[in-house]
């Protein structure tokens, strides 16, 4: 299973976290953009890791400050599901052992 184009989409992500210097987010300060973000790289994170056993963030250091730091939102932190529940639901949806 190649992840290639996912890594174009997370390098993408990566560069548009960078472009603004006054905060770990899209927009600098936390904002809709990032409420909007966050659900699809949280899971993404999840199965790149169970699947793949690899860090979605390594050599990333814009998304991985943005993880870090969206976990410190209690607005965020309080909808997150339990992360091997995702696992396994995503592993029973696309028949991964």
């Amino acid at each position: 299973m190649s992840c290639l184009p996912l890594a174009a989409a997370v390098d993408k992500i990566e560069a548009a976290l960078g472009k603004f210097s006054d905060g770990p987010f899209f927009l600098g300060q936390f904002s809709l953009v990032d409420m909007a973000y966050v659900p699809f790289i949280e899971r993404f994170q999840i199965f790149y890791s169970g699947i793949k056993k690899d860090d979605l963030a390594k050599g990333r250091p814009n998304l991985h400050k943005f993880i870090e730091e969206v976990n410190k939102v209690d607005a965020y932190t309080q909808t997150k599901l339990d992360p091997q529940f995702l696992l396994d639901q995503m592993k029973e949806k696309f028949g991964i052992a």
